[in-house]
């Protein structure tokens, strides 16, 4: 019973500031270091250091303990002295360049959960075990807190000289308008896309000072050009170009949309295909990727068309948006294009990995027994599910290659639940070629390593009775 005490008096201590400042923003934006600044230039802690914030923690804590019945001292005791590690730690990140607000997931809560622990340790005689399951716990709670709070709140929570702010419930429709197919515990959760990416990943390339590299490296788009010999080609098609762009995320990074016009814009193909997760998030406002995923799409010259399917970052909700951008959205459905009486198919599906939406019945029910198949689905996980229909080309993405991968080892995960030889570049599966784009955005934390993000340009070729490829 003292400890889950000790553990709600730290979480409370903790919240009540930014609490108070949402619900009393000119009360509490009055900063505790008066905007001075040290000799590197940053500020000594930030504006979202107040005074008022270090007050109504101490306040919050106070009255917390009389109504659990903790000592009264000691309750505020342990509130100061975590408030005093909270600024610690933003003297800390401002020493190490990081602004006022920055998430440092893993930092922002060491020391403010560490050092009143090893004061309740001496005080009440805590175990060494006790004490660490208390941090642990807290750690865990702090940064789930903080994830959410990111993502209702996108404003920083002092917005000195900025004008005044507008109350309303926006943001939170925002926040739930697109569901995505996992529950929001799972998706806090999800080890890969919160935890690997957001809290470890982040935060240890800020620490290690590769943040920016990373971040250069996801900007440095490439241009990829691949000749495909394929056995079913009608004559028709021959040299036929199409250019495949698959995971933009394209509102992820500043000056991404940018690099990737510049990729393609003096490029005049036969076709496009844009392979999902059009976006960053997999929730809340499809506005800002819109408006540049419609700004893109205005330097993409392609005879036959601009068509897509939807990816797990991707709701139906955004359908309509996407189509009036040009791309002709395909939902578990087939087109046609024909030339000189012969036909290419192209087939879409819907994702794969998290909505498992993928119809291929339903998608394959149109499709003409003649002429070239092309399959486009968000992951190659739908492999699996072929069951022996004639596919010649698939075409995928969702896996980044890795996005980070390791000399030797290649990518630390896979985003996917095939083999690894599937989620990355060209491989066969039974009579299908497929390819695996590294994609053009970067997902999770906007960073690559050992993995440059890409546009493809492929050029489909006829070959006599043996199918192949190169690059």
């Amino acid at each position: 019973m003292l400890a889950f005490k000790i553990l709600l008096l730290l979480l409370v201590t903790n919240s009540a500031p930014l609490l108070a400042a949402r619900l009393f923003p000119k009360m509490f934006c009055v900063p505790l270091d008066q905007g001075r600044r040290l000799t590197d230039g940053n500020p000594v802690l930030g504006d979202n250091k107040t005074v008022c914030g270090l007050l109504g923690g101490i306040a919050a804590a106070g009255a917390l303990s009389l109504l659990i019945s903790f000592p009264l001292a000691a309750g505020l005791l342990i509130a100061v002295v975590s408030l005093l590690g909270d600024l610690l730690t933003s003297f800390i990140k401002r020493r190490l360049g990081f602004a006022g607000g920055e998430e440092v997931y893993l930092l922002d809560h060491l020391l403010e959960g560490g050092l009143p622990l090893l004061l309740c340790k001496s005080l009440f005689s805590l175990s060494g075990s006790l004490s660490l399951a208390l941090l642990m716990l807290f750690l865990v709670c702090g940064l789930l807190g903080t994830v959410v709070v990111d993502r209702i709140f996108s404003s920083p929570v002092c917005r000195m000289d900025r004008g005044p702010t507008v109350k309303s419930p926006v943001s939170f429709r925002e926040w739930r308008a697109c569901h995505t197919a996992l529950s929001p515990f799972a998706r806090l959760l999800n080890f890969e896309n919160v935890i690997y990416y957001r809290w470890l990943m982040k935060g240890t390339f800020k620490l290690l000072g590769l943040y920016q590299r990373g971040v250069e490296n996801a900007l440095d788009v490439r241009l990829k050009s691949i000749r495909l010999e394929l056995d079913h080609l009608p004559s028709a098609f021959d040299s036929y170009q199409i250019l495949f762009i698959s995971d933009l995320h394209i509102d992820g990074l500043p000056g991404l949309s940018q690099r990737i016009i510049e990729r393609v814009r003096d490029l005049n193909v036969d076709l496009c295909l844009l392979g999902g997760d059009y976006r960053m998030e997999m929730y809340g406002s499809f506005t800002e990727a819109n408006r540049q995923l419609d700004h893109l799409i205005q330097h993409i010259r392609a005879t036959d068309g601009i068509f897509g399917i939807l990816g797990n970052h991707d709701c139906l909700e955004i359908a309509p948006d996407l189509e009036d951008s040009r791309i002709c959205l395909l939902i578990n459905e087939s087109v046609t294009i024909e030339r000189q009486g012969q036909t290419l198919n192209i087939v879409g599906v819907d994702d794969p990995h998290y909505y498992q939406c993928h119809d291929l019945d339903k998608a394959f029910s149109e499709v003409s027994a003649d002429g070239l198949v092309i399959l486009l689905a968000h992951s190659p996980e739908v492999v699996a599910d072929l069951d022996g229909r004639r596919v010649d080309l698939c075409l995928c993405g969702h896996t980044h290659a890795g996005q980070i991968r390791l000399p030797w080892f290649g990518p630390l995960f896979t985003h996917s639940r095939t083999p690894r030889k599937y989620v990355a570049g060209l491989w066969r599966y039974n009579d299908t070629l497929g390819y695996t784009s590294a994609g053009a955005g970067s997902s999770g934390v906007p960073v690559r390593f050992n993995c440059p993000p890409e546009v493809v340009l492929l050029t489909l070729v006829q070959t006599g009775n043996k199918p192949g490829a190169t690059v």
